[in-house]
């Protein structure tokens, strides 16, 4: 039987770590974590992954010197100018925040920079990305992920939960590490498909240990009739019009890559609202 943690271990919010980039999400990311951080009075920590000085070895043999530099500097700017603006406008709304540009790829520094943060806030991976940051990050950081979908942006996150359950260690790390949500949210779901729960803990059972947390939950089962569990959770998330899913997240390393497993790579492919993922 996996362990649910004691009640004590349950730790707040104090830290949201986001990661910082000139992307097109970057704003979504920040306006969600800043409204998590103001109902948590936690502070952000931002961060930027610095690749110039990597992509210089790339192609040094193709680029004079001085244009590579440029580019390095460059790069160290335009983070330093982001940071400043984001710094500004979260003292504007009482809010603190700190940033950081460290050299590296992404899923490296944020994973490693992790140990400074509660939780970290990424935004959906495209279908395209040539460089997939949320499971990398999510299954090496060793912290929740809280993973954000492309478009928003959203109204709230965490007054409706849906906690998907199979009685997994995965699934239990993921309602240990909920708890600053599940704690403040006005409904939370604990989801399960009969046929999926493993020979771990039941629902009942997580239930009444949430409960005893003053934490009340309504149990809603649904049969997987085939269908991927992702699909299972993807469909109650939509029928119950929550505005968070919280799972555990499955994966493995397949040349030398972190991937995913099936269900929450379904979840994330087609997510329609915030989805905290534990690993």
């Amino acid at each position: 039987m996996p362990p649910i943690h004691r009640r004590d271990q349950a730790m707040p919010l104090r830290t949201l770590l986001v990661h910082g980039d000139a992307d097109s999400q970057m704003p979504v990311r920040m306006s969600l974590a800043t409204d998590v951080a103001r109902r948590h009075h936690a502070k952000l920590l931002v961060i930027f992954a610095l690749q110039g000085r990597s992509a210089a070895f790339l192609y040094a043999q193709h680029a004079p010197a001085d244009v590579v530099s440029r580019q390095i500097r460059a790069e160290r700017l335009r983070a330093a100018r982001i940071g400043a603006r984001l710094a500004d406008r979260a003292a504007r709304a009482g809010i603190g925040l700190a940033w950081r540009a460290i050299e590296g790829r992404p899923d490296t520094v944020l994973a490693q920079q992790a140990a400074a943060a509660d939780m970290l806030v990424l935004s959906q991976d495209s279908d395209d990305a040539a460089s997939p940051l949320v499971a990398p990050v999510t299954l090496a950081a060793g912290k929740p992920v809280l993973c954000v979908p492309r478009g928003g942006p959203f109204a709230s996150c965490g007054r409706r939960v849906l906690l998907a359950w199979n009685g997994s260690r995965e699934a239990a790390r993921a309602a240990h590490d909920a708890r600053p949500f599940l704690r403040q949210a006005e409904r939370v779901i604990l989801f399960t498909a009969d046929d999926e729960t493993s020979a771990g803990t039941s629902a009942e059972d997580a239930a009444s240990h949430l409960a005893a947390d003053g934490i009340s939950v309504e149990i809603q089962r649904a049969p997987l009739n085939r269908r991927d569990p992702g699909q299972a959770i993807l469909g109650a998330a939509s029928d119950h019009g929550v505005d968070l899913v919280v799972m555990g997240a499955y994966g493995h390393s397949r040349l030398r890559e972190w991937a995913f497993g099936g269900a929450t790579r379904t979840v994330l492919r087609s997510m329609a609202v915030p989805t905290l993922l534990s690993y």
